[in-house]
């Protein structure tokens, strides 16, 4: 049995500066002009609150409100293609004022290879048209990164999701951006294939703690919790690593969370999850001594396949941005035609934008009835996250960290596709006759009784309306439900 080291305990001053001397701000020449942390502070204070483009304020105002923000996705290699392409968007579309954008760094980026990514950046100027699939904000630095936040109307947020995004992170914050990860279970299911879990939470713990020393001194932050996943996951499961996520970074002291949610495609169940999360959410960091956290819900497009031709791929951008105006959702991240061949065009990205804007004012004020179907659908969803978090709380003797890694070496924290090596892999989940995702086999996972006759009960009905038995033929299929084209009968 593996021993870990790893608690659910804020980092201390002497330990948070010890880690960016050593483990962060070497890892590339860059950093050495984000070395001084209250320099940093100030001019993103500057360059966000006092630009009045601070991403948590506007997150937090549009909540308040009741309205919604769009986020639109982009990333290209040059400074000068970001500045083109976001400008475009935003005078090409309704983004402003309401609008936030999310910047994707690139694969060499996430994966801390920066040699690579500089040889991108060198190549894209050469052939004059992007090489690299996201803007490599270390390479670029954060002088870069701060003639970005100054162009550019909408707030920002960096997604530099993998292993290691804290040299990423320490750069978009220094800049006026949010960033910062507090996902490590997403992280590694996700993204991931050989670092183990305790060693993703350490490394957000210190992501968490620097997005909180940015808040206490001034300049409000609203880090991503996400369950993104790979796109083939249980509600429940999303919904538990989100509550589990909240506890990690509460301890490190985030007050703002932006609970993003990547959604299954049903209406109903993905309203539920959303709902359930936050409450339990709220529930849970109380208990914890954390009843200062506000949680903002927000939804991510569906992560699974799309399909590849210009019509059914804006059907499913377009039902997915209505379940989060339905289900809910203060901001909602956008994808666009685009992502089905290559990464997001300036063209495709304002498309989105004006696809979204025109559904929200279509659906107005208008939101999912909280019936009979949703309460049910919530009592079996707060049924396993409970469970599941009591599991892993026991196992860990009231620590989140440590319980979460002694789940998965049980196979009690698991889902089913994962490039992750530590994963055990035998659950498996298909989807029923309304399309919401079921499981067919919970494998290692302590569901509660109720919960497995529950969702047993619900492929049922997709066995009689398709007049066979349930199989594992089904679940391969469901990888592809939404992104098969349908025949043309000739």
């Amino acid at each position: 049995m593996t021993e870990y080291a790893i608690r659910n305990k804020r980092l201390t001053d002497e330990e948070f500066f010890r880690i960016r001397k050593e483990e962060v701000l070497p890892q590339w020449e860059t950093s050495r002009d984000i070395e001084n942390l209250d320099e940093n502070i100030a001019a993103a204070h500057e360059l966000s609150v006092g630009l009045g483009r601070n991403y948590a304020i506007r997150v937090r105002e549009a909540y308040e409100r009741g309205s919604h923000l769009f986020q639109p996705q982009f990333g290209q290699a040059l400074t000068e293609f970001m500045l083109d392409g976001m400008g475009y968007v935003e005078s090409e579309s309704p983004l402003v004022p309401d609008g936030l954008w999310n910047i994707f760094s690139d694969s060499y980026t996430r994966k801390n290879n920066y040699k690579m990514a500089s040889d991108g950046i060198e190549r894209s100027r050469k052939e004059g048209s992007t090489m690299l699939n996201g803007w490599p904000i270390v390479n670029h630095g954060v002088e870069e990164a701060r003639r970005i936040k100054r162009a550019i109307k909408s707030p920002m947020s960096l997604n530099s999701t993998d292993e290691d995004g804290r040299l990423a992170s320490e750069t978009a914050l220094a800049a006026g951006w949010n960033a910062c990860n507090c996902r490590s279970v997403t992280e590694c299911m996700a993204h991931c294939k050989n670092i183990r879990l305790d060693e993703e939470i350490r490394i957000n713990q210190y992501e968490s703690r620097l997005a909180a020393i940015y808040h206490e001194r001034g300049v409000p932050q609203s880090p991503h919790i996400a369950c993104n996943l790979t796109g083939y996951d249980s509600c429940g499961f999303k919904s538990f690593i989100m509550v589990a996520q909240a506890l990690l970074g509460a301890e490190q002291g985030l007050k703002q969370i932006y609970l993003e949610f990547g959604i299954n495609m049903n209406l109903v169940q993905d309203a539920a999850m959303m709902r359930v999360t936050k409450r339990l959410c709220e529930e849970y960091c109380k208990r914890f001594g954390y009843g200062d956290v506000l949680f903002i819900q927000n939804n991510n497009m569906f992560q699974g396949a799309f399909p590849p031709r210009l019509e059914e791929c804006s059907a499913m951008m377009s039902y997915a941005v209505s379940i989060g105006i339905l289900g809910g959702s203060t901001a909602l991240v956008l994808k666009c035609q685009d992502e089905a061949f290559a990464t997001p065009s300036k063209e495709g990205m304002g498309a989105s934008v004006r696809i979204a804007r025109q559904i929200e004012t279509l659906v107005a004020g208008l939101r999912l009835p909280i019936g009979a179907e949703v309460k049910e659908e919530e009592h079996i969803l707060e049924l396993e996250v409970r469970t599941m978090m009591e599991k892993c709380l026991e196992a860990g003797d009231g620590d989140i960290a440590l319980g979460l890694c002694l789940g998965v070496d049980a196979g009690w924290v698991q889902t089913m596709i994962t490039p992750w090596k530590y994963n055990r892999g035998n659950v498996l989940l298909m989807r029923d006759a309304e399309n919401a995702m079921r499981y067919y086999d919970i494998g290692d996972m302590p569901l509660p009784k109720e919960v497995q006759e529950y969702h047993q009960e619900k492929l049922k009905g997709r066995a009689k309306r398709e007049g066979r038995p349930l199989d594992f033929d089904m679940v391969v299929a469901d990888l592809q439900y939404a992104s098969r084209l349908p025949l043309v009968q000739v």
